[in-house]
């Protein structure tokens, strides 16, 4: 069953929602003004139609080598079973010259690449020729370590400084960091049937596609792809597929897969209902062994609730886009886990960060406390990122389940006023079981507006509230929800802070609250009708997805795209997600030594150096939403597995607003 928003055109849905807009007077007074800090919005006009059909595409694996691997190719004899078992000699110019590397045949003309040069036979009855021009005219460097030529009459001369490209009519052309290879100092070349180069390299192996459009190249390094780094020799099945690697670490396979967006999420939701659960909340794990996982353990994780929320939202808009009772099960698993981090304290309003047994738990320190019954521990000190998180899965889990089930809706309606009493009843801070302020726990107009040291969170904190309070009146009716909302629009400036929630430079940025802020976002977009608030928010949202969007990042995409679908980076966000690897286990993912990258002169705010652009995202180690994608080096041995939610949000998003179809 497709959700409605499917079957109208992206121009009947700009009406709708202009119209919705333009036949509500609101509530603001004439005299209330905005300050003059942000563009005015205005949605991008209508060029295409949505959804996006998202075909099948392929995915690069780490495989198994257990064929027959083309030993002429390599260089090596290799068994039925893919074990080495020697190297060949290689093969020598006439008269004792130099070792051949690799040779390649292009019409009568063959070309020999050796440790001295790149040697040129014009026909077989004349002696091999040494080319006389290096760097300009002909190869990189003097040492050629390897050859290829592909279909096209084109030759490919790897080196230890770039890839050279010699073209039929003869010229030559130098490929390097600058013109997009990843890594320059190659050791080994092969083309498939469809003139793609795979390149070996002394750090990893590059997959480039010279002709065709979209993204061509490729870095697979680490175990997630190979395994060892210095790869020796590259064979490609006759086939096209797979390639064969041989590394100082052994003999390995990358296979080339078929899949959809859909095959993954249905892979991740299965994986985490195999090993990504514990008492119900959604978390990463720790694996006993990466390569043949058999057993697994879940700790406790500050934010269990929030990345639990994430999972929430994630099934509740799989079941609004698909009616699969699978996804709705799935999502009361979760929520009942997240009342319990609200009922597990003992005090209405306060929530858990986590939740033990009482055995681990009184082994903990001090912020880890008793329950009432005694035979748990919870954790105090929650900040404003489980509340965030909360307030996403009460109003996704209300909008797709609960509101149809009367004992489903009373449950929820039960554990939203909890909170929001809780909230607007101190003061709108959060206040913990020793009757203090947790930590993050504040979005008090003193602390926002009057408090020099919560600057950066000024934007963030006001949209949070206001959207805490919008989800709890839409769930619940009761106006005291409304009138608290408005007034802090009225009194205290909430709204014109949310126009500047995304802090940029030179303020440190934080991802971290770009998260945050996109978990707000997205509920209180939904509701908000009244035509000037409304602007507000779209003001501030607009500004927020464009300092963010050269990160492509589909779950902050699909959210700015239910106020601006045309204006939404979509084709951006199909590639992230067609890019979040489907294993989901964290491999050492090395960049900082890469030619084609650039560090920025301005370190994170956590001191660590950065580059200048995010790598896609099968190349680096995505986790959450909350980590900074402009790291360059992610170590891992694979033994730690992220839960995958943060896949499924934007993709189950994304289907069920009508911006993607499979």
């Amino acid at each position: 069953m497709l959700h409605p928003l499917l079957a109208l055109s992206t121009l009947a849905l700009s009406l709708l929602n202009a119209a919705e807009g333009a036949n509500r007077e609101s509530w603001l007074p004439d005299g209330f003004r905005l300050p003059n800090i942000v563009h005015p919005f205005s949605p991008t006009p209508v060029t295409r139609t949505l959804p996006v059909a998202v075909a099948p595409f392929v995915e690069q694996v780490r495989g198994v080598c257990v064929d027959t691997i083309p030993a002429d190719a390599l260089g090596l004899n290799i068994d039925a079973q893919g074990q080495l078992t020697a190297v060949t000699e290689r093969q020598r110019l006439p008269k004792d010259g130099p070792a051949i590397n690799a040779s390649a045949r292009i019409g009568s003309v063959t070309f020999y690449a050796t440790d001295t040069g790149l040697f040129v036979q014009d026909a077989p009855s004349q002696p091999p020729k040494r080319h006389e021009s290096y760097g300009v005219d002909g190869p990189l460097a003097t040492r050629v370590t390897s050859l290829v030529a592909d279909s096209r009459g084109t030759l490919w001369v790897g080196t230890p400084v770039g890839l050279g490209q010699r073209l039929p009519d003869g010229t030559w052309h130098a490929i390097r960091g600058k013109d997009g290879l990843p890594f320059e100092d190659i050791t080994a070349l092969a083309v498939d049937t469809r003139d793609r180069l795979w390149i070996g390299t002394t750090q990893g192996a590059i997959f480039y596609k010279p002709y065709e459009t979209g993204r061509k190249w490729f870095y697979r390094t680490g175990k997630r792809y190979l395994p060892g780094n210095l790869v020796k020799a590259v064979a490609i099945h006759p086939s096209g597929t797979p390639a064969y690697f041989l590394t100082d670490a052994g003999l390995g396979r990358i296979d080339e897969v078929e899949t959809t967006l859909l095959k993954k999420a249905t892979a991740i939701e299965k994986r985490i209902n195999e090993r990504h659960r514990r008492l119900g909340l959604v978390s990463a794990c720790l694996l006993d062994n990466a390569d043949n996982p058999t057993a697994h353990t879940i700790g406790d994780n500050d934010n269990d609730g929030l990345w639990t929320a994430y999972h929430v939202a994630a099934m509740s808009l799989c079941y609004g886009a698909t009616k699969d009772d699978a996804a709705r099960a799935s999502a009361q698993t979760g929520m009942q886990a997240l009342y319990m981090l609200q009922d597990v304290s003992g005090i209405p309003g306060v929530v858990a960060r986590s939740v033990l047994p009482e055995a681990e738990g009184k082994l903990k320190g001090p912020q880890w406390r008793p329950t009432p019954d005694g035979t748990t521990y919870w954790k105090s000190d929650t900040s404003s990122d489980e509340i965030d998180g909360h307030y996403l899965a009460f109003y996704t889990y209300y909008e797709h389940v609960a509101q149809h089930d009367k004992a489903e809706r009373e449950v929820l309606e039960r554990h939203v006023r909890a909170l929001t009493d809780h909230l607007v009843d101190n003061g709108y801070q959060l206040i913990d079981w020793h009757g203090k302020r947790t930590r993050w726990g504040f979005w008090d107009p003193k602390s926002i507006n009057e408090s020099l040291f919560e600057y950066v969170e000024t934007g963030l904190n006001s949209l949070q509230m206001l959207s805490f309070l919008k989800v709890a009146h839409y769930i619940t009716g009761d106006k005291k929800y409304e009138a608290h909302y408005r007034k802090l629009i009225g009194d205290h400036n909430y709204l014109a802070n949310v126009l500047l929630t995304k802090k940029a430079f030179p303020d440190s940025v934080n991802h971290s609250d770009d998260q945050l802020a996109f978990v707000a976002w997205y509920p209180i977009l939904q509701i908000e009708k009244d035509p000037k608030v409304r602007r507000a928010l779209c003001m501030g949202v607009q500004r927020h997805i464009h300092i963010v969007q050269p990160e492509q990042p589909s779950f902050y995409t699909f959210v700015y795209a239910t106020v601006d679908p045309q204006g939404a980076d979509i084709d951006g966000a199909i590639e992230n997600l067609r890019q979040i690897p489907t294993d989901r286990r964290h491999w050492d993912m090395m960049n900082s030594h890469r030619a084609d990258v650039a560090f920025s002169p301005l370190a994170n705010r956590f001191g660590h150096r950065v580059l200048t652009r995010v790598l896609p995202a099968d190349e680096r180690a995505f986790d959450k939403w909350n980590s900074d994608p402009y790291i360059p080096d992610y170590p891992g041995n694979g033994c730690y597995e992220d839960d995958g939610a943060a896949y499924l949000l934007p993709y189950w998003m994304g289907r069920f607003h009508g911006f993607i179809a499979e």
